[in-house]
């Protein structure tokens, strides 16, 4: 588990003097004691708002793309939002519980696990550039491989996780309706992060791929081919772990709801995640996703 605080102070190091560090550990307790019982308190005094961020990408792909949102939620809102990350996806639910996260940025499907164990509540979801709400994963192959989902039977598929809405619901879904069973007929090879699929099939470690839509772009057309594009799923969803309705909360909501893509440092900002905007969390239906979950078997 990564714990990112967005904002800094050199003078913090000037701390760190022969002898200093009794004094920083003297002030670090009295800091302790004073907010015992108190909200999390931020290096700077401030309230500490604690996002955890699902890495269906690798750090550094995850890290452009989500450390300016954070950035601008703090200086919206004036809290210390601190960015958690997991080792991996299947490590989301243990990072959120061992930093005391208030906040999480996922998909649907890891959506469905916090409303389940944590009583999450959404708060906003992804526009994405095309204006739509909703967007897809796409089952891809290389050009010389199977032109069609049924030659998909017995061959090795690359998938980024089991607990992915684009990555894997969504493409699988897509085999299911076509008669094969993704848990059966397929073997599906899990290679940690979305951005590690197309690697591996150019490395021959599988047939066939999970990728979300966005990932499609004209330099993969040249060699790879889209077999099927799969049920629709929402993009990046904003959620609270505590209830929905803090300060915080209505806050943060405030300021992801006010990114304008006519400012261009927010177009900026929403382009690196592939969106165009954010929508109020209370007019989206994602109640569809459960039974798409239970059809494949995938645990929530």
């Amino acid at each position: 588990m990564t714990i990112l605080t967005i904002k800094s102070d050199r003078k913090i190091q000037n701390i760190l003097f022969p002898g200093g560090m009794v004094f920083l550990i003297s002030f670090c307790c009295l800091m302790l004691f004073v907010g015992c019982g108190n909200l999390p308190q931020g290096r700077f005094g401030q309230e500490a708002i604690k996002v955890a961020v699902l890495p269906s990408y690798s750090t550094t792909v995850m890290s452009k793309k989500f450390i300016p949102l954070l950035e601008r939620m703090s200086r919206e809102t004036g809290y210390d939002v601190q960015y958690i990350s997991a080792e991996g996806i299947s490590g989301f639910g243990a990072a959120i519980e061992n930093s005391g996260a208030q906040m999480a940025i996922c998909d649907a499907l890891t959506y469905l696990t916090l409303k389940k164990t944590r009583d999450a509540v959404l708060l906003a979801v992804g526009c994405g550039t095309d204006g739509s709400l909703q967007t897809a994963g796409l089952v891809v192959a290389p050009l010389n491989g199977p032109a069609q989902l049924s030659q998909l039977r017995g061959r090795t598929v690359c998938c980024a996780s089991r607990r992915l809405a684009d990555g894997f619901l969504s493409p699988a879904m897509s085999l299911l309706e076509a008669g094969i069973d993704p848990g059966r007929d397929i073997k599906v090879l899990v290679v940690g992060q979305l951005d590690r699929v197309i690697p591996a099939l150019d490395r021959g470690s599988g047939q066939a791929g999970f990728i979300p839509r966005q990932l499609w772009n004209d330099s993969l057309a040249g060699s790879y081919r889209v077999l099927a594009e799969g049920r629709p799923v929402s993009h990046w969803l904003l959620v609270s772990l505590q209830g929905g309705h803090s300060e915080a909360d209505e806050k943060i909501k405030e300021a992801v709801l006010g990114l304008d893509s006519a400012k261009p440092d927010d177009l900026k900002l929403l382009s690196s995640l592939g969106l165009s905007r954010f929508e109020d969390g209370r007019n989206i239906d994602l109640s569809r996703f459960p039974a798409l979950a239970d059809s494949l078997g995938l645990p929530y």
